[in-house]
This record gives structure tokens, sequence and C-alpha cells, in this order.
């Protein structure tokens, strides 16, 4: 957020003063312009957006939101969006498109130019979530036998049309990827250098039909502006970019923690429209959509809250005739729980970053446990002691604090094994691993936890 007061440029609107609301928006930059347009109503949006040229135009449409976009460019005349589309980035554009009335996407497709109409159904094809749905055709290629000199004035040439120029991508006659060849060493060879001595033949690329995550994950862990995208036979198609690799990563981890608290959410990520709508029902309009999205799971914790309560119900006599049992209730249940909320929430965040591998998942599991352990020996003395000292020995039941601290060690390993197990079997089902799975951890541990401890009490002091 800014702190750029709006007020002028609302007078200009509130007036329909337009040479003033021109010039004040002129004075913005782009995503102060995104801002301002994001809290305005559909009818002033259009207003301020058509005081823009075509180059501020195409900077605002990357600050906006998809709905946003979409409803600018419904509103559009054709000469307008056709102009705009032919300025856009070509992933982005092809997004948009794919987006609109298939009327209006095919309206504005017949009014472009023959190449951009071609490369814009071209980049269509590609299924959501694969690299190819969020690669770009906008990028730079030179062939072997040409010098460095004529590089770099092809290049130059093309610069203004290319989102990115500090490398190009070097092919044969059949479009096949040879190499890469950076413009610091065109400049800094002898100008006759052919590209082909000074290419850089070991390069990292990705599948067309890899899944968008991988790449994107790959392509960050190298720490590289872009990676080239090849088909099965290995020629070049395009290349995604850093930014539209942060933002898959971005999409599926804000998917992931929305389903981790325990709203369900599509199957599409990259939905922008769609996520804004979700976001916006939820915070805001009738309070029967939200309640709808999570009561599903928590029906799960309702049934276990039910048959947790059978447990304490079978071992009433126990409570009866030692009050103190009842004390460390809350030690057990709430220990397990935040254990097994930690370890969920791990599993979600390393799967949805590419730290966790499924084929790899009792690798995944025995570490968790490890861990579960570890802590459970710590806080099972830990409590062990503490119970022994608090209610243990003031009360003669020296061996309340063994059960407290068996009950740990065995509980908080128990709970780390089901928070890398349940959302790995709910995702091998098929279903949302991220909020069915804390429902089912907090009823088994529950349940299980409660039923060791009472009894350990029950044996160890004879009741």
């Amino acid at each position: 957020m800014t702190n750029i007061d709006f007020t002028p440029i609302n007078h200009a609107l509130e007036t329909g003063n337009a040479d003033e609301l021109r010039a004040l928006v002129s004075e913005l930059n782009p995503s102060t312009i995104g801002e301002l347009l994001s809290g305005l109503s559909d009818q002033n949006q259009m207003r301020v957006f058509l005081s823009l040229d075509t180059e501020q135009q195409v900077g605002v449409m990357a600050y906006l939101d998809f709905s946003i976009q979409l409803s600018i460019l419904q509103g559009l005349t054709l000469e307008i969006s056709k102009e705009l589309i032919e300025n856009m980035p070509h992933d982005t554009r092809v997004d948009l498109l794919n987006r609109l009335p298939s009327g209006k996407r095919n309206e504005i497709l017949r009014h472009l130019a023959k190449k951009e109409r071609d490369d814009i159904l071209k980049l269509s094809e590609f299924q959501e979530g694969t690299t190819g749905s969020i690669m770009t055709s906008d990028y730079a290629i030179l062939h072997p036998d040409e010098t460095a000199q004529q590089a770099i004035e092809k290049l130059r040439i093309e610069a203004p049309d290319h989102e990115l120029i500090y490398y190009a991508y070097v092919v044969d006659k059949d479009r096949k990827l040879i190499g890469t060849v950076s413009m610091r060493a065109l400049i800094v060879s002898d100008p006759d250098t052919k590209v082909s001595e000074i290419l850089t033949s070991d390069v990292e690329k990705v599948n067309v039909n890899e899944p968008e995550e991988k790449a994107s994950r790959k392509l960050k862990q190298l720490d590289l502006l872009a990676l080239p995208v090849v088909n099965d036979q290995d020629k070049l198609v395009g290349m995604i970019t850093f930014d539209d690799a942060m933002q898959a990563i971005e999409d599926d981890v804000s998917d992931t923690m929305y389903q981790k608290a325990g709203v369900m959410t599509g199957t599409s990520s990259r939905d922008k429209a769609r996520d804004v709508l979700f976001s916006r029902k939820l915070t805001q309009g009738n309070i029967l959509y939200p309640v709808r999205l999570r009561i599903t799971f928590l029906f799960i914790t309702l049934f276990g809250g039910f048959l947790v309560g059978g447990v304490i119900d079978r071992f009433e006599e126990l409570l009866s005739a030692i009050i103190v049992a009842a004390v460390f209730i809350p030690v057990i249940m709430d220990m397990g729980g935040n254990v097994g909320t930690q370890s969920t929430t791990i599993f979600a965040r390393g799967l949805a970053l590419g730290h966790i591998k499924l084929e790899k998942i009792w690798k995944h599991i025995g570490r968790e446990m490890a861990i579960g352990a570890l802590i459970g020996i710590i806080l099972g003395v830990l409590a062990g002691t503490g119970a022994y000292f608090w209610q243990g020995a003031p009360n003669e039941l020296p061996l309340i604090g063994l059960a407290v601290g068996l009950s740990l060690m065995i509980v908080l390993p128990l709970a780390s094994f089901l928070g890398f197990l349940i959302p790995y079997l709910l995702l091998k089902m098929g279903w949302d691993h991220a909020p069915g799975a804390d429902p089912f951890i907090t009823t088994i541990k529950d349940f299980v936890g409660l039923t060791l401890y009472f009894t350990l009490v029950s044996v160890m002091i004879g009741v």
C-alpha cells in the first residue's frame, strides 16, 4: 500500500474533468495506478484506464487481479483491446485471453496479425499446470554460424520486442537447442568470432510437459533469470522467466495454506479470477458460504470428540477414584495435538516447496517419527517429573508421574507419524490432504493417547 492521497483523482472523476484526470494519473507509477483501480467502481476503473497511453496500460495490467483485468478488457473497444494484447507479455496475454468469453476472445484473435494469433493459439494448447502453460515465446534466438557482431546487431534490433535479452538461446536449423550465449560474451568477443565458439553448451532446460511447480523450483534452485523449454524432440519452444516461476510457486503454496486452514479450494491454483472471487466470498457477503466450506471436515472433529468422550466414560470409575488423573488429560491431548499440527504443517510446506518427495515418503516419515520420539522423551521426562512433584508425591500417588511421562513418550511420536502418514494417504486417495488431515489426526491421537494414559494409570496404581 502507498501513502499517496487519491483525493484529487477522485475529485477529477466526480467532476468529469478528463484533462485533469489524465495529468494526475500520468504522474503515478504502474503499481500505484493498479492500487488506485482496485478501489474504484467498474465505471471509474474504465475511465482511469482509458486516460493512460498503451505503454502505461500494459504496465498497469501486471498489477491488477485477473477479475479486474477481465472486466476492463471486456469493456474496451476492439481496436484498443487489439493494441493492448499485442503489447502485453506473451504468456500473460494468453492467460488473459483464455479467461475471456469465447465470443470476445475470438473477435480479438481475428483482428490480430497472423504471427501474433498463431503465437497465442500455440501457447494456449498446453494443459494448465504444465510448464508450457506458464512459458513465454518472447525470447531471442541465435544460430551457431552467426558472428558476434551479427548477433549483437540482431539482438539490438529485436531487444524492444523481447522480455529478456541478457542472453540468447542458440539453435540449429531444426530448432534444436545447442546452447546459450550471454550478451556479455558477445560484447567482449572479437566481432568476427562465431557464436558456436563462445556459446555454453551445458544448458539447464525443462520439458514443456513437466509440472509447472517442478520447473519453477528448478529455476529458483539454479538462481537463473530464465530457463529454456524444449519439447520431446529437444526443440526449443519457449522459456520460463523468474517472475513467472515465483508466481507459480506462490500460487501453489498459497493454495496449500488455504487448504491447511481447513478451507477447500478448487484444483486450479493458477485461476486468478477464481482466487480473487474465492477470497472475497470468504471475507465478505453471505456468511453461509464460508460456513459450508469449513464445516465439512469439522464434522470429523465432532465425531472424534464423541469418540474421545466415550473413552473418558469408559474410565469413569478410575476418574472417580483418582481425581488427580483428570488433571493431566489436557496435557496429553494438547501436547499431541500441537506436535501433530507441526508435522502436518511441515508436510504441507515441504510438499509445496518440493522438499518432500512422495516416492520417498517412508524415509520422510521415519525422520519425522525420530524427531517426535526425541521430543517425546524430553517432554515426557519433564512432564513426568513435574506431575510427580505437583500431584504425585503430595497425594501419595508417585506413579502418576510415570504414567504421564510414558504417555507423552508414546503419543508424541505417534502424532508425528500420523502428521505425515494421514496427509499422504489422503493424497493417494485423491483428496485434499491439508484440510482433511488435522481432524483425522486429532481423533486418532486423542483416542489412543487417553486410552493409553488411563490404562497406565489403572495398571500402575491398581484401580
